[in-house]
Order: structure tokens, then C-alpha cells, then sequence
């Protein structure tokens, strides 16, 4: 159930008699208070409230090909979870992502990479069974889907094999008006926005914010910046050896590769880079563009010579044709140059670039709309901060926090612990960071945070389903109020949408080759069936926050758990006053521990009845299931508790929201700045 159908219920039927109490409105006295105080911390930003979607297999089985349509059941369930932002393409599926072959009739489209090609090239292991994808959702559905569901966009832009001018292109694509008068030059806004609503979508999508590549802080990520540097681009300030790569990804430059190996169009699997034995084979270089007459190409090992024209070759010459501009490597048929043998890999050593930095994206994608938020994706890297200073601008900075416990070995409760003790670093993380932007910068730059929840690996050896779990809904109801009191803009959950329940695909067999890590999806599929898992039911609780004054709140007393030595607070607390109606939101992250507590509103007086709604399960692990009855979910009653302070019991692993009228008006209260000055 959404919290704002909750908030619509108390106001629209004030006389609703008092329902049975599931919730105990009276409890033996106790030393916990959570106090509310009437202090305005500012606006809950409406964007917090977001997911990534992938766009591979379908949308992760939430897209029917059939009817080239997300499902309905999956877009009212969107909906229903009152999703307020959507990141696309998502994750390292954006990382080689051209959305120019995503566009126009399916017919027409072209196959994308799926998985990061660097990711693949560096490591071998974390894609290396992904293969080619069908483009089927494309940046019209996504925009298509932002429209249905009311959220708004955040869409990252391809750095790694991309170019500024395409991801301006895409900016424009996506945001720009329709003009009035004909714009025939690709360079122009106008020209993309006609071939938009040349594709069935006249009007903009509303997309404001844009990420420069995706997680590029990570060396198994720095794709053409993994090999050895060339040249710099231009710049301000120096580089030191240790920031090679941060100057790279700030200025653009040259990198060099040797004995890299080949892929073929839209897959870099390694069985791609050896020869079919096939005439006219075509291969590709991981990184394009490639600097001209600096490749030497090897087919086992051996040295081949390029050809202009492969036409005035004979049968036996070890040549092929080259096209700098993509990369693209062309054999002979056997009659105009040598078929290298079956089985033969082939390598290819060569200088990528030059390539653009973040300076030259950040400049061409907001000629196309100086509107949009443009983020750097170094994250807490201090280099590119410093590096920036004062002299390059940027909008927003991407961070992504996953939880990771100290020992999966441990007992289940043990982890759930250690688990819940996650969002209180994370937070320190974002002052960390904020205070670093500020320092360099001189401005107050936003923190944005487009992935957060646990890794799919590693998991706890008791419980390989724990993502689904209800405990997992607990970590990200703990991480999300982390984001709404360090006063962030956008905040994206990961996974919005996956098929837990199905075979695993080739590229998460790769990962977890037993298949025991599931997605930490919101929403579990595949259509036309789903079901809201904890996660997803976190968000919809916590969404009706969306807007709402952020009132001063606290626990005083709190009881702990001390996993490991550490100390995690079982209850935490946010508070918001949507259009005179108070929302306390508490969560209890103890697996066996009910906490009674008496709640201090102080002077925000209410009407002395209270819409509460429990968010909770049999047990911390349990998850639902679209076969059977869910077994998490949502209740809802109204109690009367008497206009001042009053007592409540907060269940074990459960979310609670309380909702009352107040009779005070908003503008009645002392507003943060104001009663600092008044201190």
C-alpha cells in the first residue's frame, strides 16, 4: 500500500470510527522517547524516492515484446510503490551503451553490449558469458515508462566508448523542445527533438539528470583508461603519477594497449577473438577511436600487414582493412587475402583516442540544455575535486553505497546485525564528501545517490535469498533515511525489477556460477505476474515523505545491538509535516526485539487519533512470492491516543508510520536557519 493512500484516508474520512487495534496503543512505561521536535530541517526531496531499471533481456522480464509495451501489471505496480525517479540504462549496462542503435523501429535496431566491455577485458570473470542483447528497450520506452509512472528521469551517458557530441546528441534527444522551423544539422537541438517526435514522442521526456559514464572510480571500470597513458588533454593544475587516470577521466587524452584482445560487434566474450576460420571475418578493437597507423594487428601471435583495399590482395597475403573511426578490423575471403586459420586469436595492440574528458562532456551536453544536472562519477575520489577546483564546473556528484558485512560466515543474526550498522558509515561517507566538494569547490554541490542496497555478492551463507528479504528491506529503510536527513536530491534503490524466481541468465551464472545470489529486486518478475518484495514495500511507505517539511527528530534512550563490538541503534526515526499532517516514520532493524517507547510530539499539537501502518513479516528473512501469498506486506488502522504525548510499542523488524492531523499550521513553527540565529 503507498503511504500517501494512507495520508488521504485520515483527512478524507475524519469520522472514521477507531478500528480494531492490531497496533497496542498502550504500553508499560519506558525510557525510550522519540521526540518529534516542531524545528523545519527543509524539504524531503521528492526525487529520493527512485530505482534503476536495466534495460537488457527485456527490462529484466518487466517489458512485453509482444505488444512493444512495458506490462501493465508492472507499471500500476511502479505506481503503486509511488517510484518518483528512474536511472537508466543502469549499473555497468550503461558503460558501453549506444542508444543510437536503441532508437526507432525494433526492426531497424541494432544488438548492444549488454555488460561493461572493460569490466570483461580486465577482469574476464565478471561478464564473460553476457553476449549481444536486443535493444529492445530503448530510450523511448524508458521515456515512455517515465511518463506512465510520473517519475523523472536520471540516464547515464556512455564514456567509455562514447563521445561528448553523442551523449549532447542524447541530451538533446531526450529533453529538447520540438522548434517551429526545420532543423536539418545533427549538431542542432532541433534536429533530435524532430527525430523524437519523428519516432512517436513529440513532447520532451523529463530527464534532469545526467551522469557522465558510471561508476568510473573503480580501476576494473576505467575502461580506455586502463592502458598505458599517452597524453593528457588540456588542463588546469597538474597531475601527479598517482592521478593518471582521475586526469584522464577529468581531461580526456591517449592510452595505450598491447596484445589487447578482439571482440565482434556488441560482444567482447572471449571466444569472440578467435577465428571462425570463416571468410570476410570482421573483429573490434575494445576502445575506439584509434589513433591512425597505430595498431599492429596479430592473428596467433604472428604480425599481419593492413590493406587499403583487400580487392588487390592475393589469396595468401596476411593483410586486413582497418577503419580507425570504430576500430573495426576486415579480413580476407580467401581469394583477397588470408582467412586466418579456425581457432587462431586474434590481438591487436594500438593507441585509443584521443577521447574526451569530463570537461567536454560537461560543456556539449548543457549547450544542448543548460537546464539538466550533469554529475561527475569519480565519487569520493579527492583527486578529481581537487583537479576541478574552483575552474571547471559540474552539477551534482554520483555516489553509490552497498552494504557489505564483515563475515558471511556468520550466524544469521550476527549478519543482520553487522548488516544494520551499514547506513550509519554511509552517512558519515556523504559528510565526508560534502565537506570535501565544499572545500574544493567553494560551493555546496549536491550529493546524488544512484545505487544503494546490498551487493548481490557476497551473500550470507545461511540464507542465499537474502536480498528478497525482509531484512534486506530493513537495510534500505535505515540507508533511505540516511539520504533524507543529509538533505540529498535523487536517490536511486538498486534493483528495481529482476526474475529471482526464474532460471539465472548466463551473466549472473558468470558471477555466481552456483546460483545461490539473488537481485535485491524491488519489484520480482517476469510478467505479466508480479509481486512487491520488501524493498519495494519500504519505498512505498516511505515515499509519502515525498515533498514534506523535514521536522527535527530523535530517540532518546535508545536501545542497541552490539554486533562485533560495534553499536547499531535499534530504533531510527524521520519526521515530515505534509500539508498539516504529521508523519513519523520508525524503524525497528533488531530480528527479536519490540521496543516500547512513549512518543513526544512537544508542540505540535494533533487531533489525538493516529493512522498508523506496519510494514512487517512472519520473520526478518521472509520474502514473498508470486505463487503464493505474500507474506510481507503492509497493515493499517486508526487509533485514538488523546491530542499530547503518547505511548507506542515498535514491533521487531518492522517499518512504522504514524500519520496525524495537526491543529497548529505549519507556518507556526521556528525554521531551522531561524532558530539557529535565535540560539
Amino acid at each position: 500500500m503507498a503511504g500517501a493512500w494512507v495520508v488521504a484516508a485520515l483527512i478524507a474520512a475524519p469520522n472514521v470510527p477507531t478500528a480494531a487495534r492490531p497496533f497496542p496503543t498502550t504500553v508499560p512505561a519506558g525510557s525510550v522517547v522519540v521526540v518529534v521536535s516542531p524545528v523545519d530541517m527543509g524539504q524531503i526531496s521528492p526525487q529520493l524516492f527512485g530505482s534503476n531499471l536495466l534495460w537488457p533481456y527485456n527490462a529484466e522480464g518487466a517489458f512485453d515484446p509482444l505488444t512493444d509495451n512495458f506490462y501493465p501489471t508492472f507499471v500500476r505496480e511502479v505506481r503503486q510503490l509511488g517510484v518518483t525517479a528512474l536511472r537508466y540504462p543502469a549499473g555497468i549496462t550503461a558503460d558501453s551503451f549506444d542508444w543510437l542503435r536503441a532508437i526507432g523501429p525494433h526492426s531497424r535496431r541494432l544488438p548492444n553490449e549488454p555488460y561493461a566491455m572493460q569490466a570483461a577485458m580486465i577482469t574476464k570473470r565478471c561478464c564473460a558469458l553476457d553476449g549481444p542483447a536486443l535493444s529492445t528497450v530503448g530510450p523511448d520506452e524508458f521515456g515512455k515508462l517515465l511518463g506512465e509512472t510520473g517519475s523523472v528521469g536520471d540516464v547515464i551517458v556512455n564514456f567509455v566508448t562514447g563521445t561528448a557530441q553523442e551523449a549532447a546528441d542524447f541530451v538533446a534527444y531526450m529533453t529538447a523542445p520540438v522548434s517551429k522551423g526545420p532543423s536539418s544539422r545533427p549538431s542542432d537541438a532541433g534536429y533530435w527533438a524532430s527525430l523524437r517526435a519523428a519516432n512517436g514522442h513529440s513532447a520532451p521526456y523529463d530527464v534532469p539528470y545526467w551522469e557522465v559514464g558510471n561508476e568510473q572510480n573503480g580501476p576494473y571500470q576505467y575502461g580506455w583508461r586502463s592502458g598505458q597513458a599517452v597524453k593528457v588533454g588540456p588542463h588546469i593544475g597538474r597531475c601527479t603519477r598517482w592521478e593518471v587516470a582521475t586526469c584522464l577521466y577529468a581531461f580526456g587524452g591517449t592510452t595505450a594497449f598491447f596484445r589487447q584482445t578482439v571482440g565482434t560487434f556488441a560482444d567482447d566474450e572471449r571466444l569472440t577473438s578467435y577465428s571462425t576460420g570463416r571468410p570476410n571475418q570482421t573483429f573490434f578493437v575494445y576502445f575506439p577511436p584509434v589513433v591512425p597507423r597505430t595498431q599492429t594487428v596479430y592473428v596467433a601471435g604472428q604480425r599481419w600487414w593492413p590493406l587499403g583495399n583487400l580487392a588487390v590482395a592475393n589469396s595468401r597475403s596476411r593483410v586486413y582493412r582497418f577503419d580507425p573511426s570504430d576500430g573495426e578490423i576486415t579480413f580476407g575471403n580467401g581469394r583477397h587475402g588470408a582467412v586466418p586459420s579456425r581457432g587462431a586469436e586474434i590481438t591487436v595492440s594500438y593507441s585509443s583516442g584521443p577521447h574526451q574528458g569530463f570537461v567536454e562532456f560537461y560543456d556539449a551536453m548543457k549547450k544542448m540544455s543548460p537546464r539538466v544536472h550533469i554529475c561527475e562519477t569519480e565519487q569520493t575520489n579527492t583527486a578529481f575535486l581537487r583537479l576541478m577546483g574552483r575552474a571547471y564546473p559540474y552539477d551534482c556528484v554520483e555516489l553509490h553505497e552497498y552494504a557489505q558485512p564483515l563475515n558471511t560466515h556468520a550466524s544469521l543474526s550476527e549478519y543482520e546485525q553487522n548488516l544494520m550498522n551499514a547506513p550509519q558509515r554511509e552517512g558519515a561517507t556523504v559528510t565526508a564528501l560534502q565537506q570535501a566538494i565544499h572545500h574544493y569547490s567553494g560551493k555546496d554541490i549536491p550529493v546524488v545517490l544512484t545505487e544503494y542496497g546490498q551487493l548481490v555478492v557476497p551473500m550470507p551463507a545461511a540464507d542465499p535469498r537474502f536480498n528478497l528479504s525482509l531484512d534486506e528491506g530493513l537495510l534500505v529503510a535505515s540507508q533511505l533515511r540516511q539520504w533524507i536527513v543529509h538533505d540529498l536530491p535523487l536517490a536511486d534503490k538498486y534493483l528495481l525489477n529482476s526474475t529471482p524466481f526464474l532460471s539465472r541468465n548466463r551473466v549472473d551464472l558468470a558471477i555466481d556460477p552456483v546460483g545461490l545470489s539473488v537481485d535485491s529486486a524491488m519489484i520480482a518478475g517476469p510478467g505479466p505476474q508480479f509481486v512487491e518484495e520488501p524493498t519495494g514495500e519500504v519505498l512505498g511507505l516511505m515515499s509519502s515523505l515525498a515533498g514534506a517539511e523535514r521536522l527535527d527528530s530523535w530517540v532518546w534512550g535508545n536501545p542497541d545491538m552490539k554486533p562485533y563490538g560495534e553499536t547499531v541503534p535499534v530504533l531510527q526515526c524521520v519526521a515530515g509535516d505534509s500539508g498539516h499532517v504529521l508523519q513519523l516514520l520508525v524503524i525497528n532493524v533488531s530480528p527479536d526485539r519490540s521496543v516500547a517507547t512513549e512518543v513526544d510530539v512537544g508542540h505540535l499539537f494533533h487531533e489525538g487519533r493516529v493512522l498508523v501502518t506496519v510494514l512487517d513479516g512472519p520473520s526478518p528473512t521472509a520474502y514473498n512470492i508470486y505463487q503464493g501469498d505474500n507474506v510481507v506486506g503492509t497493515t493499517s488502522a486508526v487509533a485514538t491516543v488523546g491530542p499530547g504525548n503518547f505511548r507506542w510499542m515498535f514491533p521487531a523488524h518492522s517499518v512504522t508510520l504514524l500519520q496525524m492531523s495537526l491543529l497548529s499550521p505549519a507556518s507556526d513553527r521556528v525554521g531551522h536557519q531561524a532558530k539557529r540565529r535565535l540560539a
